[in-house]
C-alpha cells in the first residue's frame, strides 16, 4: 500500500468519526432547545381580582400558559380592611410568605411575564416570595412585569427639576421606588426586557381592560423583538 493511500484512508476514516459523532450529538442539541422556543408564561398573584382581569387580556392577545400564585393560608389577604392591613405589614417589613406552588417549573419556557399588585410600592409578598424561592432559575429568560395599584407611577414625571419641591419629592420616590422593584427582580437571574404599570383606582374591569390592551403591541416587541415579530405575522 503506497503512502499517498495510507493518509487517504486515515483521512476518510477520521471523516467518518466526526460524521458519526455530530449525527450522535445533533439530536441532543436539538432536544435541548425543543419545547422552549418562544414559549411564554403568565404568572400573578391576584387579591381583589384586578389582576386576574390584566392577566385574562393578556392570555388573549398572547399564546401563554398562565400560572396562578396562591397563599398557603388563603385567607391571609382576603379581600377587605383586615387583609389589606396585612399585605401592607408583609410589604413594609419584606416578608416572604408560603405559596402554592412555590417552585414551579419554568424550564420549557423562554420568556416569563409576572403580572402584580403593588404594595407599598413593591412587588406584592407572594410574587416577591416566589422570585426568592426561585433565584436561578430564571437565568437567560426574558422577563416583563406588569404591576397595578391605584396610583400611577409615573403621575409626577412631568415635573423637572426646577418643579416645585414636593413634585420632584414625590417624583424621585417613586423612580427610586421603580428602581428596586427592577433591582430585586433582577436578582432573581432574569433578564427584565420590559415593564408597564396600570393604574386602577375608580376604573372599571372594562376601562382596566383598555388600558392593558394598548400595551399589548409593545409587550409584543419586548417578548419577541420586533424582526421576529414581523416573521410571525406573515
Amino acid at each position: 500500500m503506497s503512502y499517498c493511500t495510507l493518509i487517504k484512508k486515515r483521512l476518510l476514516g477520521k471523516r467518518v468519526f466526526c460524521l458519526f459523532i455530530i449525527f450522535l450529538l445533533v439530536p441532543v442539541y436539538v432536544s435541548a432547545g425543543e419545547g422552549m422556543g418562544d414559549k411564554s408564561l403568565i404568572v400573578y398573584y391576584s387579591r381583589t381580582g384586578k389582576t386576574r382581569v390584566l392577566c385574562d387580556v393578556l392570555q388573549q392577545h398572547i399564546s401563554s400558559d398562565v400560572l396562578e400564585i396562591k397563599t398557603l393560608d388563603e385567607d391571609r389577604y382576603r379581600p377587605g380592611r383586615i387583609g389589606y392591613y396585612t399585605a401592607a405589614f408583609d410589604s413594609v417589613f419584606n416578608r416572604y410568605i408560603p405559596i402554592v406552588p412555590e417552585q414551579p417549573d419554568f424550564s420549557s419556557y423562554a420568556s416569563i411575564i409576572i403580572v402584580s399588585p403593588v404594595w407599598n410600592w413593591k412587588l406584592s409578598a407572594p410574587i416577591r416570595s416566589l422570585l426568592h424561592e426561585n433565584q436561578g432559575k430564571f437565568d437567560g429568560k426574558k422577563m416583563i412585569f406588569i404591576t397595578n395599584a391605584n396610583e400611577e407611577v409615573s403621575k409626577y414625571e412631568m415635573h423637572g427639576d426646577d418643579g416645585p419641591f414636593l413634585k420632584r419629592y414625590f417624583r424621585d420616590f417613586l423612580r427610586d421606588k421603580c428602581a428596586a422593584m427592577k433591582s430585586f427582580a433582577e436578582s432573581s437571574g432574569c433578564a427584565i426586557t420590559g415593564y408597564h404599570h396600570v393604574a386602577t383606582e375608580e376604573k372599571t374591569d372594562e376601562q382596566i381592560m383598555d388600558t392593558i390592551s394598548s400595551f399589548i403591541p409593545e409587550i409584543k416587541k419586548e417578548l419577541y423583538g420586533e424582526m421576529h415579530l414581523a416573521k410571525m405575522v406573515k
